[in-house]
This record gives structure tokens, C-alpha cells and sequence, in this order.
């Protein structure tokens, strides 16, 4: 038998679904099918259909039936002339599985179901879905491609070497797979090296959008079994591709029979559809990198898709003149707009002027309104009245906190005043040893920048800056502060970030031990940190929802007792 090259054309389907919206899911598959419409085969995300991850929404019987019966309705729409493949739950029995629909002629064809189910981080696979043990290769009448799902690819020993070994010349992965900072640049040379080991193109298609903690990223890509990059869709944001891919076919359209010769590993799928030449060239293209603006975007997109899904009308940032405050107000205009950011000042007698200019300037570079209501006269009757019944007579922690939680229940009035979204201006620092009041400045409805470390923020500030001035330069150059004391620093408590966030990311993402931390820290600083890391656990648990930008998060990737008598390291009677 000879074989020619030939061009496929490939929809790639990078679409931001919600979890759990099957008709609103349905209308957008619909949408991209038709913009698709030329293509031959169309490749949509992971769960497309529910949305990932659906969670225990799986475990609900009229959930299950009517996402069943909407990837029907779906199937209906779907020409002899195209193939779609379609993430969707498929249950047989009691068992559900994480499949990859096939679709075409009105019907459903087959389904590949996802045989390595993650269980680690922020996934949880194994608690819904039984685990497939085939590779899916669909037979074209003079062409073969092999399906997989998401970690199906990663495994040397998986589906996609199975497809491999069974002659496919393309795999097409669905994917729905998290960002990270940093990311990108090894999945592209994961994906690089496998089409290349593999011989074979990988089509990479990965959902976008915001899904509580879970940021996805799109960052879609085609690449050829020599390690180009043919096709790369953006970055958060929904797109549609027609990729080109180049694939190995028959001369004869004559099916060649392979009896004798089946791996028990591998089960094919017969699809009515060959594979018509086009004359358009391949060319390679670039991937953007994933840099601190690349973040940026992601925050600012998790915030937008956020307050969208969850249908609030804008967002309540209460600024303090501080970075914290200045970068979340500044991402909330880049997602929502000046008219739909509602800025907020809540001065006590210990905000100092320069933080009303700063917080005056940022709001008017911003193009914001900034509504200032002084708590000072609020605090005083609290004052009066605890300290009369109590007998109090020092200015402790309890005063100082008590400031942060009458400017949040007064943020809060607001939001049910004009139904925005609180948001809270809490960083990655500060929530890893507890430097923040709970049911105060934690409170809201959801942190950006919850999973972003001090000295990130102002990196990220910086990049802001860079492509339009809207934070002030002296908030840059301010030393940090709550403001909740006289003379009050961050640092008359903790490290200075520039020590203190290399060794949370040591600790909290790397799992160093006590005597490799003390090693680069020293023994006192260790165990100070860990101390504050451990006691502050019971706040992280009552924090608001964060999008995940970093290796692991305060959320589904740290799964931590509240109650725990572990102290990693010596005898804790030092202690």
C-alpha cells in the first residue's frame, strides 16, 4: 500500500464554558460548529459539554440525564462530511467515565474514555469516574487518528503510545488543563518532545475560563511530528482555529483490513469520511510566552469571567493607598470598566495623608469614583461602649482589628446596596501566616491576587504601570503597611518579603524539610515562619474563593488540618 501527505483541516474549538450550564454549553458548541462548519473534524476541550469540573454535580441522576441527552441533541446537528469530538460524561450501568464523544452523521459514533485519571493537586477524578483501558484510534476510509484526554498524552506508557504504535499520524487531545505561572513553556516542550518520539502531529486543544479557583488558559496548539508549532491560539480568550495538519493517507480510499494484527490495547472506530486534499501551506508561528504580563492577563480574565458567571453587576474594591489595594483596583477596571468598579476609602485616625492622595490619584488615573467614609467615629462607639463593659484599658491587636472589620461590613453594606462583588485585596504573604484580619481585610467575595506572593504584586503593579500609569509611584515605593497602629510596618512583625516569599515557595510549593529551610534560613526565622504558617490555617479555611496562578494554592492544592499537632523538625519544646 502507498501513502501520500496530505492536508486535514482541523477546527480547533478553544471555548470557556460554565460548569453545569448544559444549555448555555450546548448553544455555544453549537455556535463554534457552525463557524466550523468547512472543517472536517472539529475538536472541542474536556467535558466541554458540562464544564470542568462539574464536581458533584455528577453524582445528580437529572444532571447526568440531561447532559446525556443534550450531547444527543448536539449529535443531531453534527454532517456525514465532519467529525466531532466532544468532552462529555458518559455513563454506562452505574460507572461514569471522563469521555471523548465521536460524532458525526447525526449520531453518536463511539467514545474514548479517559484511562489516567488524576488524583493529585487540584484534581479529583478518581471520586467520580472509573478509568478506561483502551487507546481510541478512528479509522478515516484512507487515514487514522488517535483520540485521547488530557493526561492520556503525558503517560509513557498510555493511549497516545498505543495510537502510535497502532500507525496514527495525529492524535488530538482534549484537554482541560489548568494555568500555572511558568507553565506553558514545559507543556509546549513536553508536547514538542512527544510528537517528535511519537512521530506523530499532536492536535492540543484546552479549555479557557474561570471556574471558581481554577484558571484555564487556552493556549491551544497544533504541532507537527517534527516539533513545529503550525497553529497557537491566545491565551484567555475564546477562540476558533482552522488548523491544517498534515496527515499520512492511502492512496486508495479501500479500507486495508488488519486482522491478525490487533493490539487488544487499542479498539478502532470505523468513520464514513476521507480526507480531501487542500493546498494551503503550513507555516511554523510562535508561542507567546508566559511572563508577568501573561499573568496579569490571567487575573484580570478570572476576575471578569468571575463576576460574569456569577452574574453581580461590578465590583467594591476598598483601597488604602497601599499596592495590594492599588493592583486589584487597577485589574478590576482592566476586566469590568471604570463604570462598573465602585472604589472605596475607609480612613481611622492612623491613615496617614499620603494614603488618601495615593488612593485619590489611583481612582483618578482609573477614571473611578472614589466614595470615602471615615470609620473614626464608628470606632469610637465601639470603643466606648467594649471598654466600659469590659474594663479595657490597653490599645492591642483587638483594636487594630476591629478597624479592619467595621470597613468590611461596611464594604459589605455596599454590596448589598448595589449588588457588586466585594473583593478582597489579600495577597499570597500575608495569607500563609495569617498577617490579616479574618472577617476584615480577608473578607470578600473573591481574591484575585490570593494566590499571588507581596513581591509579585509588585512586579505585577510594575507591568501595569508599563503599559499605562495608573498606580501611583510613591504606593511602589511606600513601606508596607496596615495602618491600624502608630508607625505600624509589616516588617515590625514578619521578614522582609524579599526573604520571607523564597521561603514560602520553599516550603509550601518545594515541601522542603525543617533542616534543609534552616539550612537557608537559619533556625530562628524557620521556625518563626512555620509557626505562623501552621497557627493561621483556621483563617485560610475561611477565605474567599482565589484563582490558581501558582504550583500549588491555599484551596484544592492544600488540603491541611486545622487541627494538627505535627511541628515539622526538632523536639517542640524549644518552642
Amino acid at each position: 500500500m502507498c501513502y501520500i501527505i496530505m492536508l486535514m483541516k482541523i477546527g480547533l474549538a478553544q471555548i470557556n464554558p460554565k460548569v453545569g450550564d448544559l444549555k448555555g454549553n450546548k448553544e455555544k458548541i453549537l455556535s463554534a460548529l457552525h463557524e466550523l462548519k468547512e472543517t472536517e473534524i472539529v475538536v472541542f476541550p474536556e467535558l466541554a459539554l458540562t464544564g470542568y469540573p462539574p464536581e458533584d454535580l455528577l453524582f445528580n441522576r437529572d444532571f447526568q440525564q440531561q447532559s446525556q441527552q443534550v450531547l444527543r441533541e448536539i449529535a443531531q446537528s453534527v454532517p456525514p462530511n465532519q467529525v466531532v469530538i466532544l468532552g462529555a460524561p458518559e455513563k454506562e450501568g452505574t460507572d461514569l467515565y471522563n469521555s471523548a464523544f465521536v460524532l458525526s452523521g447525526e449520531r453518536i459514533i463511539d467514545s474514548h474514555r479517559k484511562v489516567f485519571l488524576p488524583n493529585y493537586d487540584v484534581f479529583d477524578e478518581l471520586r467520580y469516574f472509573r478509568a478506561g483501558s483502551m487507546a481510541t484510534v478512528l479509522e478515516f476510509a484512507n487515514t487514522s487518528m488517535g483520540v485521547v484526554v488530557c493526561e492520556d498524552l503525558w503517560h509513557p506508557d498510555g493511549p497516545a503510545q498505543w495510537a502510535s504504535k497502532a500507525g496514527v499520524s495525529t492524535v488530538l487531545c482534549i484537554n482541560a488543563s489548568p494555568y500555572e505561572y511558568g507553565k506553558v513553556r514545559n507543556r509546549l516542550s513536553l508536547l514538542q518532545y512527544l510528537a517528535k518520539s511519537l512521530d506523530v502531529n499532536i492536535v492540543y486543544v484546552n479549555m479557557v475560563g474561570g471556574q471558581d479557583e481554577l484558571l484555564f488558559d487556552g493556549g491551544s496548539l497544533v504541532v507537527q511530528k517534527d516539533g513545529r508549532v503550525t497553529c497557537s491560539l491566545p491565551f484567555f480568550e475564546e477562540s476558533l482555529c482552522v488548523a491544517h495538519v498534515p496527515v499520512m493517507v492511502k492512496e486508495s480510499a479501500a479500507r486495508s483490513s488488519s486482522a491478525g494484527m490487533e493490539d487488544p490495547k487499542v479498539k478502532r472506530i470505523e468513520v464514513n469520511l476521507t480526507v480531501a486534499d487542500s493546498v494551503q501551506v503550513v507555516e511554523g508561528v510562535t508561542v507567546s510566552e508566559d511572563d508577568i504580563g501573561n499573568l496579569y492577563k490571567g487575573l484580570v480574565f478570572a476576575l471578569s469571567d468571575y463576576v460574569k458567571k456569577q452574574g453581580f453587576k461590578g465590583a467594591i474594591v476598598p483601597v488604602s493607598g497601599g499596592v495590594d489595594s492599588a493592583l486589584v483596583a487597577a485589574m478590576s477596571v482592566d476586566a469590568l470598566g471604570p463604570e462598573r468598579v465602585k472604589l472605596v476609602y475607609l480612613p481611622s485616625r492612623f491613615n496617614s495623608p499620603e494614603s488618601f492622595e495615593d488612593a485619590s490619584l489611583l481612582a483618578n488615573n482609573l477614571g473611578c469614583e472614589l466614595s470615602v467614609i471615615q470609620i473614626d467615629s464608628i470606632f469610637e462607639v465601639y470603643e466606648e461602649v467594649l471598654r466600659e463593659k469590659l474594663h479595657k484599658q490597653t490599645f492591642d491587636v483587638a483594636d487594630e482589628n476591629l478597624q479592619a472589620r467595621i470597613r468590611a461590613n461596611i464594604a459589605f453594606y455596599l454590596s448589598n446596596m448595589t449588588g457588586y462583588l466585594v473583593l478582597s485585596c489579600s495577597n499570597k504573604s500575608e495569607s500563609a501566616v495569617g498577617y490579616g484580619t479574618i472577617y476584615g481585610d480577608m473578607a470578600g467575595g473573591f481574591a484575585p491576587i490570593r494566590d499571588v506572593l507581596k513581591t509579585q504584586v509588585y512586579e505585577l503593579a510594575r507591568y501595569r504601570n508599563s503599559v499605562g500609569f495608573v498606580i501611583p509611584e510613591r504606593t511602589l515605593r511606600r513601606e508596607p503597611s496596615a495602618e491600624l497602629n502608630v508607625n505600624q510596618r509589616d516588617q515590625d512583625i514578619l521578614p522582609p518579603y524579599e526573604v520571607l516569599d523564597p521561603f514560602l515557595e520553599d516550603y509550601i510549593v518545594d515541601n522542603l524539610s525543617f533542616a534543609e529551610l534552616e539550612g537557608k534560613y537559619g533556625e530562628e526565622l524557620t521556625r518563626k515562619v512555620l509557626r505562623m504558617v501552621k497557627s493561621s490555617e483556621f483563617k485560610r479555611k475561611q477565605a474567599p474563593v482565589a484563582p490558581k496562578v501558582s504550583r500549588r494554592n491555599f484551596g484544592k492544592g492544600w488540603r491541611m488540618p486545622i487541627v494538627n499537632g505535627f511541628n515539622p523538625g526538632r523536639d517542640t519544646d524549644k518552642e
